[in-house]
């Protein structure tokens, strides 16, 4: 009597953990940092898409560190990375002594980037951005 009951049990169990794990639809964490590997502090001017009706953001960085711009996270894990610009409105970066920086933001070759997955199941990954300012981009 219990072995004809517990097939169905079993199939039940099977279908409604099935269920579960296709619909964990995973994560994409998108992070954005300016570094500032100059010898000075710099003012940073940004604004992200996400937040269009905020005013620009002015923040100072001082020489040898990172500022996280903006954290972005998206439904559903994803491999590749999006364009790094694609987060981004506005961003001036200008020197403590008042030169604007010269390197272009929207440029992708302009940004380190680093993936990782952080899960498999469900899929979960982080891509975080860096763009690197230097002396010699003013």
């Amino acid at each position: 009597m219990f072995g004809r009951l517990s097939l169905p049990i079993k199939s039940i169990g099977f279908v409604a953990l099935a269920i579960s794990l296709f619909s964990c639809e995973g994560n994409t964490r998108l992070e954005w940092n300016l570094q500032n590997l100059s010898s000075e502090s710099v003012y940073v001017v940004h604004k992200a898409w996400d937040y269009s009706s905020i005013p620009p953001d002015t923040v100072s960085i001082a020489a040898g560190e990172t500022y996280l711009l903006g954290v972005n996270d998206v439904l559903g894990g994803n491999s590749i990375p999006w364009d790094p610009a694609s987060f981004i409105d506005t961003l001036f970066v200008t020197s403590a002594t008042g030169a604007l920086c010269t390197k272009d933001w929207t440029d992708t070759e302009n940004w380190g980037i680093v993936s990782q997955e952080e899960s498999r199941i469900p899929s979960s990954w982080t891509h975080t951005y860096f763009f690197r300012i230097e002396d010699a981009d003013f």
